[in-house]
């Protein structure tokens, strides 16, 4: 590490690398999301082509 670090650097070294780590939380959230929310093959989801009544009808 050089004499004078920069900013970035000694705040990393102070409190974690915060904006690593919030990207990788972003991430996890994007791959979860996928997931959950595959929507390749709708119609095996809901019977009847893929769409839902609306409530109340």
């Amino acid at each position: 590490m050089s004499v004078n670090p920069s900013i970035y650097d000694q705040l990393v070294q102070e409190h974690g690398d915060v904006v690593n780590e919030a990207r990788e939380a972003a991430d996890h959230a994007h791959r979860q999301a996928e997931d959950v929310l595959d929507w390749s093959t709708p119609n095996s989801r809901f019977p009847g082509g893929g769409q839902r009544r609306p409530a109340g009808g």
